[in-house]
């Protein structure tokens, strides 16, 4: 809305115009919120825009696919089949229609590896500037697609090898000053540990082979979960894994022929890097759960990778007939309508998920007060300062309180409503307030709607009645009434519009 680098957490508009009071840089890189904000600049701002940019992104990353999928194959069934494995993907048909960075950094990566198969078929400065410049995209869309940059510069190398010649072009060239955002965005990041998010996984450090076991461990329970509560497809884990293992041995071959293999198995095998290195990266990571709700979304290039493997075993290893290609296509037909629609219907993995529970449950509450004239003190602020609704966040609330008790004395807003979340002691059924929306013993607060997000986990809106600062309370008031008029019969109001009229007539010049 403001073209600035950086998410908001406390605005108003008290002064009329709505008003970001205070943005703070966001740990992610910014390409996924650029693209947002040309959408904001083509169409107008709207808070949904990011849903319909993923919506067109779900779109191009098929077409993406399909023409990976045909390359790896050898033959159009190739495409359709991946086109049909990615469909009965639940996670991406949740990705689709959320509002993250994930399906960019999908699409990215799969118009990538397809590029690396164009440019090792036949390597030109066009294929190679696209090549690179793709790779910087990546590595400003998600942290770990930094990547994918090695994984070009060994395409690189390769492809000159092969030619007997270096190609570089202005592009490459200027590809690296690209990449300075990116590495002043990761100084930002190591400068506050924080930031990470590690101690809310009870992690010591972000990186350790201690948390590999783990992590696969957490990747198994994904890919082979039967109950609904995972977005995955048993059927794309099963030929994934497959394919990942006779991919790898099919890999060794081309890569062992070297300079004589053939462009288009050596890009397809050379494009496994990318996925594979970020693959190896979550495993390393201590957030690498791939079962965790908030992790789901960190499996999709592992799954690419499962993807593009099978069409590629299928189609050079197995070198199916147009018979066994019709199977695989029927059987991935069968496992969406009898597996991934009904799972997408239940959306038990979206129910099962609570911050989007929370989310939603925000989204009706804004929804019940059209007027939005309101002030809201809430941890997550930025999605009423979307919607353009003045808010800031519970601990700066607490700190601010004499510019609370200002708005509730004078009336600023219609209301000063808090968001907060219990955890239920199992025990006792003592309701504990979670220290980050905790705003104090001063603050007099009047409960108004409660829901449970999940197990032993409420969530409350409550209205501000009074601060107490000092020995003094200030109380919120009514809003004043009209005194009342009385009433005209009609002769009297006839009788005041022509006494208007002949004041306005006397006073003209």
């Amino acid at each position: 809305m403001d073209r600035q680098v950086g998410y908001p957490v406390r605005a108003t508009d008290v002064q009329g115009p709505f008003q970001i009071l205070q943005a703070v840089l966001d740990k992610r890189p910014f390409f996924y919120p650029f693209l947002v904000s040309l959408v904001h600049d083509l169409t107008g701002y709207r808070s949904t825009n990011p849903f319909w940019l993923n919506t067109l992104l779900g779109f191009v990353f098929l077409g993406f696919l399909y023409a990976v999928g045909c390359k790896a194959g050898g033959r159009k069934a190739g495409g359709v089949l991946l086109v049909l494995l990615a469909g009965g993907l639940p996670l991406l048909a949740q990705q689709a229609t959320g509002g993250g960075c994930e399906l960019l950094n999908l699409t990215l990566a799969t118009g990538w590896w397809w590029l690396v198969v164009k440019y090792l078929e036949r390597p030109d400065n066009r294929a190679q500037d696209a090549l690179v410049l793709t790779a910087v995209l990546l590595a400003l869309t998600r942290y770990e697609s930094v990547l994918f940059l090695v994984s070009t510069a060994l395409v690189l190398v390769l492809a000159w090898w092969r030619e007997g010649r270096v190609l570089f072009r202005w592009p490459t060239w200027v590809a690296p000053f690209l990449l300075l955002p990116m590495f002043w965005l990761n100084r930002a990041f190591s400068a506050d540990d924080s930031l990470g998010g590690i101690q809310s996984l009870g992690a010591d450090t972000p990186f350790a082979l201690k948390y590999f076991p783990s992590n696969l461990g957490h990747v198994l329970a994904y890919f082979f979960s039967f109950d609904g509560y995972q977005p995955n497809s048993p059927f794309l884990a099963v030929l994934g894994l497959l394919g990942l293992l006779g991919f790898v041995l099919w890999g060794q071959r081309v890569l062992r022929a070297g300079v004589s293999a053939d462009g288009t198995e050596l890009g397809l095998v050379m494009g496994a890097f990318g996925p594979l290195a970020v693959t190896g990266f979550m495993m390393v990571y201590f957030g690498g759960q791939f079962d965790h709700p908030v992790i789901h979304r960190l499996s999709l290039p592992t799954q690419l990778f499962m993807l593009v493997a099978t069409a590629a075993v299928a189609g050079r290893v197995l070198k199916l007939p147009d018979r066994g290609w019709n199977w695989l296509i029927i059987a991935a037909i069968m496992s969406l309508v009898c597996w991934s629609l009904p799972v997408m219907a239940k959306n038990a993995y979206g129910r099962d998920y609570a911050p989007a529970v929370a989310m939603a449950w925000r989204r009706e509450f804004l929804v019940q007060r059209p007027e939005r004239d309101f002030l809201i003190l809430d941890r997550d602020s930025t999605f009423w300062i979307t919607e353009r609704v003045a808010a800031t966040p519970v601990q700066q609330a607490a700190a601010r309180k004499a510019g609370l008790i200002f708005h509730l004395r004078n009336h600023s807003f219609s209301a000063i409503y808090v968001f907060q979340i219990f955890a239920v002691e199992p025990e006792t059924g003592t309701l504990k307030i979670l220290p980050e929306d905790d705003l104090g013993a001063d603050f007099e607060l009047e409960p108004i709607t409660e829901k449970r997000l999940q197990t032993l986990e409420l969530a409350r809106f409550s209205r501000v009645v009074s601060i107490r600062e000092g020995g003094a309370v200030v109380s919120r008031q009514d809003f004043i009434k009209p005194v009342p008029q009385g009433f005209m019969n009609p002769e009297e109001q006839e009788a005041a519009k022509r006494a208007y009229l002949d004041r306005w007539v006397k006073e003209l010049p």
